[in-house]
């Protein structure tokens, strides 16, 4: 007798959308383009999710669906492996800089041997990886019901308007021109890495479509308001005139202003302890995979790309320029496929 189907718990799928440096790069963007930008980043993600399942749901094309253990696949998940790594270790060493003082090479390098010890001693069991993917979705989820509501509990909204309106008023306004290209960029990132995730996506609509696709709204909804929580705190932090010595510091030193000092150091603690999580989700789940020093090795890699580009870029320059690359590797991927179909009809 054969089994239905399982239904997937949609919490994995928003998990691995979720990170704790889009806390920090989606509070890049509202400084950078204003207020409007939350709006334009949430728009765009909504119509690449909405047009990447479209394409691999109707077209029911293998074409589509990116072969992960091909060479293309193979190259494509180690630069995104990549990607989770620099941007990370990136927070870890913003984290330290702003609690301890201490030098991005002690700090990017200590998380690196601590990642690696984690992972050494982490059971290879299906049950631990779930753990570890709910631990990550509670955090972030934490922090973005919990912080909005306490930074304006802190700094009420008339005050904040107020600020806004009379000391950073660009902040206010916006550039068409701006927000258009933030938006072509915008869903090109998202519309790649979605197409990449596309087979699983896809799952979720077996075996009732109704529900699947019920439960992916939601997901998405979840997903959305998670960005625009984490907007609208760095809002505030524009307000205050902070003094930062690196654009991705404002936020966590809004946190330090406005809180007691065991406070600040309780979210950093929980910020830290967040990266770590992410990293150890990046680990494979299979055991033989588990055994591959691939993952080790781009850890170190990006170890060193982190403390290169730490003092010259911005996690917002990173996402952008990983989140390109990726969507090249995908387009040129599914380009081959679709090609290679045609061929083979001949």
């Amino acid at each position: 007798m054969i089994k239905p189907l399982k239904p997937l718990n949609i919490i994995y799928l928003i998990s691995s959308w979720l990170s704790i440096s889009m806390i920090f790069i989606i509070g890049e963007v509202v400084i950078r383009f204003g207020v409007f930008s939350s709006i334009v980043i949430v728009c765009a993600f909504m119509l690449a999710f909405c047009s990447s399942f479209l394409l691999q749901k109707l077209t029911k094309s293998p074409a589509f669906a990116i072969k992960k253990q091909s060479i293309a696949g193979r190259i494509i998940w180690a630069v995104r492996i990549l990607e989770v790594y620099v941007l990370h270790l990136f927070v870890s060493g913003l984290i330290f800089h702003s609690l301890f003082q201490i030098n991005i090479y002690i700090s990017v390098f200590s998380t690196a041997a601590i990642f690696l010890i984690l992972a050494s001693f982490l059971p290879n069991k299906k049950k631990c990886k779930q753990m570890v993917k709910d631990a990550k979705f509670t955090i972030i989820s934490g922090l973005a019901i919990i912080l909005p509501t306490y930074i304006y509990l802190q700094k009420g909204l008339e005050s904040l308007y107020h600020n806004l309106l009379y000391y950073q008023p660009q902040v206010l306004n916006h550039d068409a021109e701006s927000l258009r290209l933030l938006w072509l960029i915008a869903f090109f990132i998202f519309f790649a890495k979605l197409l990449w995730q596309g087979d699983v996506i896809v799952k979720y609509t077996n075996p009732s479509f109704k529900k699947g696709i019920s439960k992916l709204l939601i997901a998405v909804f979840i997903f959305s308001t998670f960005l625009l929580a984490f907007a609208t705190m760095n809002v505030v932090a524009i307000t205050q005139n902070l003094e930062y010595s690196h654009a991705n510091e404002l936020f966590i030193l809004l946190i330090k202003k406005l809180s007691p000092s065991l406070m600040f150091k309780m979210f950093c603690f929980i910020v830290y302890v967040g990266t770590l999580i992410l990293l150890i989700d990046t680990l494979p789940q299979k055991v033989g995979e588990r055994k591959s020093k691939t993952p080790f090795v781009l850890l170190l890699i990006a170890a060193l790309m982190t403390v290169t580009v730490f003092a010259h870029y911005s996690l917002l320059f990173i996402y952008t320029f990983f989140g390109l690359l990726i969507g090249i590797l995908v387009m040129a991927a599914t380009a081959t496929e679709v090609i290679r179909n045609i061929m083979s009809r001949k």
